[in-house]
């Protein structure tokens, strides 16, 4: 008996042009299960794939006293900041990263500035005497807290749940982006503990995480212009932990122009609200962080890249300032100086910004800001994930693959495309959900002129995998009844989804409305056989859908299939 995926009902072709042209695209959306479960790995992951950078025997506070430290991933458009996979070149092949899932790739750049700490040393497996302050706590993907997805508790943001995890925990939780600079310590934290026991030491920090328009979702890296309207809007989820940051701001690329924005939320720790445009939900763990563009002002903002050969001029100096002449420490200061000077490009300062009215018209990248500039002795660590930003755009159709009866493919001018909308909301090419959701799965058709009129079958089928990065793939095909039958991938085999159907120029075919019954990953593909010749015309890029189990935990405040997350449309 075949696996029953779909509780299908099947619907007549709908003469329509189009499946959403109001509502804005999603571009960006990180929040995802990005690395694998302890239980399921067959790799290994690391919170980043390659150590940061760090010196010492610096003056990051600028009281003329070189012994300070800092640590920093440099920032860069062209290193991705994201733990790498287990194929990316210098990664150590059993860490795993799950590099093709949405939005999964970012750049970006982190420092931290830590005071008076250059005299503290351990000892290293050699027994040398080493910096302590040589790496972050913790900082990147964090795979083991973050939300639990399909389940419903009004206690966190998006009444998605954020907790601790537990190694029986039977279902994927998203994983979340963790700044931890300093913590409480203990035996798990040698930096933090170090930190607090150097009683002047002090420390401050900068981030910015980007994702740029090669990696959009939902095909806005085809759009020619990407641009922000009224409709348009960015959001991110603060949880967890919260401590020490003093501002968090959205930041866009636009041509070759990066833009900050003047909206942000400061001063973070107790129950916030937005600043210049910013709007803000309170949940009493963690908080939604929103901005509609146009609601804020905007000020040039001028990140650079990392001076690398200064860098290695400095690491091969293996400066000492008590075996150092006059004249080595002279130019290690000056250029220490000049590298630092280098790094806080990354870092924004609004008492010197000129904020002004700013149209985006052609977004090359978008991300958020983070930041805490005064130097404290407090705690300092940042966790977000569900970071979302919607923009505007024209995304082209794509041109269909025709193949006659022997099997040869060309393009055709027939424009095939589709989308899946989850509980009323718009329509997209790539989508993550929850089992019990009410999806609405529409194709859209721009035929060829030189096939309107004519009779054609219409056909649905889908790729069905475990998960998008399984290898053990099914094929599906959907016939008049709504049934599922198993497909031998020979276009000849292919059954109707409707029969005798005459091409209109333009059409919908809606294939299918409900809920699905399995979890897993579809793949879902249309098109149409011609009647009088038996030419196929299909799409190329399919309908993706991850569809999650339903969360059971004791924490959610009822069933999430039963919460008003799942709406019933008009």
């Amino acid at each position: 008996m075949l696996p029953k995926i779909f509780n299908f009902i099947p619907f007549s072709l709908l003469l329509i042009t189009t499946v959403s042209t109001a509502e804005p695209i999603k571009i960006v959306h990180w929040g995802d299960a990005y690395l694998p479960l302890k239980k399921e790995q067959t790799v290994r992951y690391s919170y980043r794939s390659e150590s940061p950078l760090f010196l010492q025997y610096q003056d990051v506070n600028r009281d003329g006293i070189y012994n300070d430290a800092i640590i920093w991933y440099p920032f860069s458009l062209q290193v991705p900041l994201n733990p790498l996979p287990p194929t990316a070149e210098n990664n150590k092949n059993w860490y795993g990263y799950r590099i093709h899932r949405p939005s999964a790739r970012f750049y970006g750049g982190l420092i931290a500035r830590f005071a008076q700490v250059s005299h503290l040393t351990k000892r290293n497996s050699k027994g040398d005497m080493v910096p302590i302050f040589d790496g972050f706590q913790q900082a990147s993907v964090q795979p083991e807290e973050g939300a639990r997805p399909c389940s419903y508790s009004t206690k966190y943001p998006n009444n998605i749940g954020r907790s601790w995890t537990y190694e029986d925990y039977p279902w994927l939780k998203w994983a979340d982006m963790t700044i931890m600079v300093v913590n409480a310590g203990g035996d798990c934290c040698p930096i933090s503990e170090a930190f607090w026991k150097a009683k002047t030491a002090m420390v401050n920090f900068t981030t910015l995480f980007v994702w740029k328009k090669a990696d959009f979702i939902n095909r806005g890296q085809e759009i020619d212009k990407v641009y922000f309207d009224s409709e348009s809007r960015f959001s991110v989820d603060l949880t967890r932990f919260v401590e020490n940051v003093e501002e968090v701001r959205f930041v866009v690329q636009d041509g070759q122009q990066w833009w900050i924005s003047e909206a942000s939320l400061q001063k973070l720790g107790e129950e916030q609200s937005g600043q210049a445009g910013m709007e803000v939900q309170n949940y009493k763990f963690g908080l939604t962080v929103m901005l509609s563009p146009l609601n804020s002002r905007w000020s040039p903002y001028s990140p650079e890249e990392t001076d690398e050969m200064l860098y290695q001029e400095l690491q091969q100096a293996n400066f000492n300032p008590k075996k150092a002449s006059p004249e080595e420490i002279q130019k290690y200061q000056q250029n220490s100086d000049r590298l630092l000077s280098n790094l806080n490009q990354l870092e924004f300062n609004p008492e010197q910004a000129e904020f002004v009215e700013t149209h985006f018209e052609d977004v090359q990248a978008v991300g958020i800001y983070a930041a805490t500039r005064p130097f404290s002795r407090e705690i300092t660590q940042l966790v977000f994930d569900n970071f979302q930003v919607y923009a505007e755009g024209q995304v082209p159709a794509k041109p269909g693959l025709e193949f006659d009866s022997q099997g040869a493919s060309n393009f055709t001018e027939t424009r095939l495309t589709g989308g899946i909308s989850v509980n009323c909301d718009p329509f997209e090419e790539t989508v993550r959900e929850c089992l019990c959701d009410r999806v609405n799965v529409v194709g859209n058709l721009e035929v060829a002129p030189s096939q309107v009129g004519k009779l054609a079958d219409i056909f649905v089928y889908a790729v069905s995998k475990s998960s998008p990065e399984s290898n053990e793939t099914t094929y599906y095909m959907l016939d008049k009844q709504g049934g599922i039958q198993v497909w031998d991938q020979q276009l000849s085999n292919l059954v109707p989804f409707m029969e005798n159907v005459t091409l209109q120029s333009q059409q919908s075919v809606e294939m299918y409305k409900g809920q699905f019954l399995l979890p897993g990953y579809l793949q879902v593909f249309f098109g149409y056989r011609l009647k009088e010749n038996n030419q196929f015309v299909i799409s190329q890029e399919a309908i993706e859908v991850n569809i999650q189990p339903i969360n059971e935990d004791r924490m959610n405040e009822m069933p999430y299939c039963e919460s008003p997350a799942v709406k019933v449309c008009p």
